[in-house]
């Protein structure tokens, strides 16, 4: 163990080199010096989205928030090249052993709302990390996910799909590590926030509770059975149980919304169709008046 902090010590320091601290109240960050701007930006909307989210759970803390951002994506691709796959291809991570953030460069990332929603996600994990040992894995990800408000129509239709496709894990199978298929990231994330909006909606009461005891004891198993009142492998059966009926009818209602929302189109089509047919009689009807026209004429003669 002494060596690992040795390790982790010596990582940490050696990702500082040519960076500067800059200390926003319990948010210090590091980045270089040209990034100092940035640096207060951030810092100012994360604060405000740790407030907002510890005020939506019903749980606080003051502790430290580090942040280390990469100065290109040479630096951060140092930092993950020999971590997980699904590290590998994140826009930041965080890491428990020295308890900090470390954040791609910001001109790698799409706009300010997506640094923002990047780093809550992260900050959640370190929050859970902080109060709750060994956590499950889809707990910890579905805190991160939907908190971060990184929960979406388009995330929980692509759950949806593969859940009745039969790509889906149960919540007992997703403790420990996430899929070795790629293609399955989107649905693991997805189920794990879905799993996390179902707690904290339809037992909201006990989704505070929880807090309340893992403050007290920082076991995940102990809080999560006094609150809810049944075991997370109990809980884990109840979720499949509702993912059955809720989702087979979130299908039909977006059929049912698909169709209605065709529906100005199938009737402009519907009157092209009849102008075309009318025009055609009419046309049709034009061609034999002139027949019997010629006719009356030759019989005239």
């Amino acid at each position: 163990m002494r060596y690992f902090k040795i390790f982790f010590l010596l990582f940490f320091i050696s990702n500082l080199s040519g960076k500067t601290l800059y200390k926003f109240d319990n948010i210090h960050i590091f980045a270089e010096e040209s990034q100092k701007k940035l640096a207060e930006t951030i810092s100012f909307q994360l604060n405000n989205n740790i407030s907002n989210f510890q005020k939506s759970i019903g749980a606080y803390d003051d502790n430290l928030v580090q942040i280390i951002i990469a100065k290109d994506g040479a630096e951060y691709h140092s930092w993950t090249q020999k971590s997980s796959t699904i590290i590998e291809f994140s826009s930041a991570f965080y890491n428990n052993k020295n308890r900090t953030i470390f954040l791609k460069n910001p001109s790698n990332l799409r706009s300010l709302n997506t640094i923002n929603r990047v780093l809550l996600h992260e900050y959640i994990h370190h929050f859970i990390n902080l109060h709750i040992k060994n956590p499950p894995l889809w707990f910890n990800e579905g805190m991160a996910v939907y908190f971060s408000g990184d929960l979406g129509i388009n995330r929980e239709f692509n759950f949806i799909k593969n859940y009745l496709l039969g790509n889906s894990r149960e919540l007992e199978m997703m403790i420990y590590g996430y899929p070795q298929n790629r293609v399955e990231w989107e649905s693991f994330y997805a189920k794990s926030a879905l799993a996390i909006k179902y707690l904290a909606s339809k037992r909201s009461q006990s989704f505070f509770n929880f807090w309340n005891y893992v403050f007290e004891s920082g076991n995940f198993n102990s809080a999560f059975i006094k609150s809810f009142s049944f075991t997370p492998k109990d809980f884990s059966a109840l979720f499949e149980e509702y993912a059955r009926s809720h989702f087979h009818a979130e299908i039909f209602m977006a059929s049912s919304g698909i169709i209605w929302g065709l529906m100005p189109l199938i009737l402009i089509i519907g009157v092209i169709r009849k102008k075309i047919k009318t025009r055609k009689i009419a046309t049709k009807w034009g061609i034999e008046e002139e027949i019997i026209a010629v006719e009356n004429n030759d019989v005239s003669k």
